[in-house]
């Protein structure tokens, strides 16, 4: 795993993923998948959150995963206009039986996050961390995107 994925911890809580960045068509909506790896040593809960709820759909938005385990985020976006969003991924561990119990305890906010991992304290004392995936919607094709780049 490239070690710029995988959130620099020593509590035991690693997270790997894999893409960091999705492109959407703007005007014709779109899908993608991201792996989550749990690399870490203990078993940790997940919560998805997103910048823009009228556009996205994200599944699932709860979930657990066991240590050296994989689950596939899928995430739908319907037509509109061209802009960016981000999906925030907030993980801890937990020993809650039901993984939307373990985030009831607080209500924290997180979509203002950083584009790297970081990590929060919530109420309860236990370690949040966040990672983030940006969601890019525009109608430009990947040739004039790599041509604006190289031109920068």
């Amino acid at each position: 795993m490239p070690a710029h994925m995988i959130s620099k911890a020593t509590d035991g809580m690693n997270l790997y993923v894999h893409p960091r960045i999705a492109e959407y068509s703007a005007s014709k909506g779109g899908g993608s998948r991201h792996l989550l790896v749990n690399s870490g040593t203990e078993r940790i809960v997940i919560k998805i959150k997103c910048s823009n709820n009228d556009l996205y759909r994200v599944s699932p938005v709860y979930s657990f995963l066991n240590p050296g385990r994989a689950l596939r985020l899928y995430i739908v976006r319907d037509p509109g206009p061209a802009k960016v969003d981000k999906l925030i991924v907030i993980y801890m561990s937990s020993a809650c039986k039901n993984p939307r119990e373990a985030f009831a305890t607080s209500s924290e906010d997180v979509i203002g996050a950083g584009d790297g991992v970081t990590s929060t304290s919530n109420g309860s004392g236990e370690r949040r961390k966040k990672v983030l995936i940006a969601l890019v919607a525009h109608d430009l094709s990947h040739r004039m995107i790599v041509a604006s780049l190289l031109t920068k």
